[in-house]
């Protein structure tokens, strides 16, 4: 099994910190040799407003996420990631989020290695602050196995003309984990660009995950994606299909996506719908979540913006489910 060998990030963040007044200027014959290593503060704050119509639960001010850290590169083949998240959903404690190594080995080629989001669907290896949404769905959210959307391991991907790919060997736990698997996960994508803007993929995962009763079970994940998108305008939308091992021979097969549309009216105001379904037993009647968002971004600069998200939810599972209306202020590095 791959062994986190990330597990005190601060120490490897301490020996790239010493190492800067000792890199070498890396030799170009047709411009300015560039300095490394380089670095650079990432990092984003959200603060919520939150009011939730389910019954017993009232509306509140949170701090939804707040991550700081560093990236950049120590040559131009080798590249750092360390985020560290203060504050994390949805148990709001300290979380380390990323800790990985780029090497670029070639456009067809680049491993990466350490805490990284797995490569599985649009929204799944998406930084959170990119969508257009101020969460992503919950039927993706539902159907999904990783802690954050991220684990531990080693990734493969590249890119020949209009065709993309991003393979990954994981310890099948998420992000900082506190269980162990039998073995690994199998977790990849791959895309097709046949119009400029306009991509469709397939995604594909075979894993194990810890069922409610501590049993580890396999499960396989197959998923199908579009994208489109142009500078005023967007469109995406994702369908999932998961089966878990349940019992001997018997499996529970549950399946889910949206539909999001973004449409930009000048530099500042987005406006945006999304529709989602999520059927948790796809072999029973009267078991299905529905969900309608809309909602509008406000761009201040770069990707810190104040989005207002309403949305409409219906759970024949819990009837007491209510409407949740969120407003955020992100504030990006």
């Amino acid at each position: 099994m791959i062994q986190n060998k990330l597990s005190h990030p601060f120490i490897l963040l301490l020996y790239l910190i010493t190492t800067i007044h000792h890199a070498e200027a890396h030799p170009d014959s047709t411009s300015a040799p560039e300095q490394y290593p380089q670095f650079r503060v990432v990092g984003f704050l959200q603060q919520q407003f939150i009011d939730d119509y389910t019954t017993g639960i009232s509306s509140q001010f949170i701090i939804h996420r707040a991550r700081v850290g560093v990236a950049g590169r120590i040559t131009d083949r080798i590249g750092v990631n360390i985020v560290g998240g203060a504050t994390e959903p949805p148990d709001d404690t300290p979380r380390l989020v990323n800790a990985f190594v780029d090497i670029n080995l070639h456009q067809l080629m680049n491993i990466r290695t350490g805490q990284f989001l797995v490569p599985f669907g649009i929204e799944g290896p998406e930084v959170i602050i990119f969508n257009p949404a101020i969460e992503r769905s919950t039927a993706l959210r539902r159907l999904n196995t990783f802690r954050m959307f991220r684990d531990i391991g080693v990734q493969l991907s590249g890119r020949y003309s209009t065709l993309s790919y991003a393979f990954a060997m994981v310890n099948g736990t998420g992000a900082n984990p506190t269980v162990n698997t039998p073995n690994n996960d199998l977790v990849g994508r791959i895309a097709i660009e046949p119009i400029n803007g306009f991509e469709v993929g397939v995604s594909g995962h075979l894993g194990y995950f810890q069922s409610q009763t501590d049993e580890t079970r396999r499960l396989n994940r197959i998923g199908f994606d579009f994208n489109y998108g142009r500078e005023l305008f967007i469109v995406r939308g994702e369908y999932i299909i998961r089966r878990d091992e349940n019992l001997s021979d018997n499996y529970l097969t549950h399946a889910g996506g949206y539909l999001l549309g973004g449409l930009r009216i000048d530099n500042n105001w987005e406006l945006l719908g999304r529709v989602e379904r999520y059927e948790p037993d796809t072999s029973a009647d009267n078991n299905r979540y529905t969900g309608i968002t809309l909602g509008f971004n406000y761009y201040i600069k770069g990707q810190t913006r104040i989005s207002a998200n309403y949305e409409f939810r219906t759970d024949n599972n819990f009837s007491a489910l209510g409407n949740l209306l969120t407003v955020q202020m992100q504030l990006a590095l």
